[in-house]
């Protein structure tokens, strides 16, 4: 049996995980990974890029060990269904395990096998575009037959569509690519009305992260086409060489806004704010972080900060500047696991972009598919989850696989 129909299988279910929120894509990664055991065993040992991001995991296991916000492995029961995974880093792990598994598999898959499969998998995500739009223009009486006609009461499923588009936009340049690799010209207008009618669903929803993301999409697609030869080497390397010097850069970006008197819009500016207090909080502990999940515990409030309360409602006093988590990955890496952590993810990244094969050496569709999911991942790593949201990279991890499947695909048949 061939592993191709075991992904298609799983990314049917893509679109239903995305319409109840995303927070089933870790599921999916683990149902597409254990098949991989049996059917398409990954080889070993692992590719050299990996080998930074698995010392990584290591070192954020280690990390908990410190962290103010370390606790119970696990709580509940599973015959009482409130089973859950408590430690960030046995979740960390698992999502880690899952994602070496499932990519390995994939890239076992023999060329040419994944004709049926891969039409399947773009089927899905089509249909996850269609269900976007239908709950995006039908927002309304949706929201109020399912959640009633409490605004309060409807956040969750506000939330919901938003965690949905930022996973539709995470898709949306492989469906892009494939469809601009096909040579009628009929498919050009159709790509165009696709990114535009995104863009208008992202704004809807109002999800700025997936607005920017279709901006970083295009930039890096652009960058693969004018740099055939080293297209991959710059873009992985500037992503990587930013986490590693996030603190200095970011930190100098927000004292030249506070130079010239800038404020950014909205939520932007309680974003500034808060990556204020991370950098700080870097600034305790630069070598090795403060531990997993240590920023769920800084709990200042604007309060604190009465210079920038002082643009804001008299009722955000109480708000944590920090909620959650920094909404920017890069930052909360420094801030968790140090400058040891920074380096890590960076080096990898770097050694995957020597890794990848040169632009003009793949398939158009293929080359402007990876860098394409690349924008808009490093726009949701700026700007949207906590950077140990296990179904965020799971969704991450079946977008690559994704970019597999479609590779075993022969050119031909499209």
């Amino acid at each position: 049996m061939s592993y191709a129909p075991v992904l298609a299988a799983v990314f049917v279910l893509w679109p239903i995980m995305g319409l109840l929120g995303g927070q089933g894509y870790a599921l999916l990664l683990a149902l597409a990974a254990l098949p991989a055991l049996a059917l398409a065993r990954p080889k070993w040992p692992p590719a050299l890029y990996a080998v930074p991001a698995i010392l990584f995991v290591i070192w954020v296991i280690v990390g908990e060990t410190w962290s103010p916000n370390s606790g119970q492995l696990v709580s509940g029961s599973l015959l009482e269904g409130n089973f859950a995974v408590k430690a960030t880093s046995l979740r960390i792990f698992f999502t880690a395990a899952f994602t070496f598994l499932a990519v390995g598999g994939a890239m076992r898959i023999a060329d040419g096998s994944a004709q049926v499969s891969s039409r399947v998998m773009l089927g899905a995500f089509a249909a996850q575009g269609l269900i976007l739009a239908v709950s995006v223009i039908f927002s309304g009486p949706l929201l109020a037959a399912v959640y009633g006609a409490d605004p309060v009461a409807q956040t969750p499923g506000i939330q919901n569509f938003g965690r949905n588009a930022n996973a539709f936009a995470l898709i949306l340049p492989i469906l892009i690519a494939y469809l601009s690799a096909r040579p009628q010209f009929f498919w050009k207008p159709v790509v165009a009305l696709l990114v535009v009618a995104s863009l208008l669903f992202f704004t809807r929803v109002d999800t700025q992260s997936a607005m920017i993301g279709l901006v970083f999409m295009m930039v890096a697609m652009g960058l693969v086409q004018a740099l055939p030869k080293l297209g991959f080497r710059i873009l992985f390397t500037c992503i990587g060489a930013y986490i590693a010097s996030a603190p200095m850069l970011i930190g100098t970006i927000l004292r030249l806004l506070e130079a010239y008197n800038i404020h950014l819009p909205g939520s932007f500016q309680s974003r500034a704010w808060a990556w204020h207090v991370v950098i700080e909080k870097v600034a305790e502990r630069p070598f090795v972080g403060h531990g997993i999940a240590a920023s769920k515990t800084w709990r200042e409030t604007y309060s604190d900060h009465p210079d920038w309360l002082a643009h804001l409602p008299d009722s955000w006093a109480d708000y944590a500047v920090i909620p959650g988590h920094p909404h920017n990955m890069a930052l909360q890496i420094w801030a968790e696991t140090g400058m040891i952590g920074a380096v890590l993810v960076g080096f990898s990244l770097v050694l995957l972009g020597f890794r990848l094969p040169e632009p003009a050496k793949m398939r158009e569709d293929i080359r402007f598919a990876i860098a394409g999911v690349t924008g808009v991942a490093f726009s949701l790593f700026n700007f949207a989850y906590n950077m140990w949201n296990e179904a965020f990279w799971s969704s991450v991890a079946l977008a690559a696989i994704a970019i597999i499947l479609l590779a075993k695909r022969r050119r031909e048949s499209l």
